[in-house]
């Protein structure tokens, strides 16, 4: 132990940075039926991600799925399964899986798809998450402005004392809120998802419809490649090859634009 640190303090002082490790992210899979095997109502099919280690880190980030897992197997579906109202055709199937889209020794971002299929009408929705795997709430989730701050190049460890005067480049969002950044982005992505070429030929819902489907500060991820954060277009209102995998990229440069436009206009 006492090598380990005196060589770690070796590396800081020779002004080497120490190597950040990806995270080993594994598949819980399986599929379950409700409220039996034999006389289903709802057949359950998913996958969770599972992070491989004993580390806290580790145990924080599993929790938050198994807890999610759980809460599908133990209450959700076997309520549906016995509600009469819920069974509808009595054949219904869910989905449930995931994809990692960052994983750099600071942030694990997972994206969880999901689909629906009850009766006649099937529902897609999604639930990003990016844990801080490295700084002060690591196996926590992040907020938008947290995540926008790492990306930046802000330490994981400072994100709670950061000052605007260290980073000026990036002041507003330092001074900003999650839903202050969020209001400020939504009429930008708003335009670019219309002009995104996976949804020109889609029917482009109005602000309002657009706002009750996506947040900003809810449908985001840090991306695998570069300093960007992924914003996802919501999967009802995409075409069938689109569902999950339309998003729109930003930088924390970009970002700041446009927070401080939006600053400079309510003034």
């Amino acid at each position: 132990m006492v090598k380990r640190i005196a060589l770690l303090a070796l590396a800081l002082w020779l002004g080497i940075a120490p190597a950040l490790a990806e995270l080993t992210v594994e598949r819980n899979a399986g599929e379950r039926y409700f409220p039996n095997e034999k006389n289903w109502v709802y057949h359950f099919t998913y996958a969770y991600p599972h992070v491989a280690g004993e580390d806290y880190t580790a145990a924080l980030i599993n929790d938050t799925y198994q807890m999610a897992l759980d809460e599908m197997t133990q209450l959700v579906l076997p309520m549906f399964a016995n509600t009469p109202d819920m069974r509808f055709d009595g054949k219904n199937e869910v989905k449930h899986d995931f994809e990692v889209y960052c994983n750099d020794g600071r942030l694990l971002s997972i994206v969880q798809t999901r689909s629906q299929s009850m009766g006649e009408e099937t529902v897609y929705s999604l639930e990003p998450l990016t844990f801080d795997v490295s700084g002060m709430y690591a196996g926590e989730a992040l907020t938008l402005r947290g995540v926008i701050l790492v990306q930046a190049g802000v330490d994981p460890e400072r994100l709670e004392d950061v000052r605007a005067e260290d980073y000026p480049e990036i002041a507003h969002i330092i001074q900003g809120s999650s839903d202050s950044i969020a209001e400020a982005l939504l009429p930008t992505l708003y335009d670019l998802f219309h002009a995104h070429p996976n949804l020109w030929d889609s029917e482009k819902p109005s602000l309002e419809d657009f706002e009750i489907e996506f947040s900003p500060a809810r449908d985001f991820a840090a991306y695998k490649e570069g300093e960007y954060i992924a914003f996802y277009y919501p999967p009802m209102l995409a075409p069938e090859a689109y569902r999950y995998d339309t998003f729109v990229l930003l930088s924390p440069a970009e970002i700041e634009a446009i927070a401080a436009a939006a600053q400079t206009e309510a003034e």
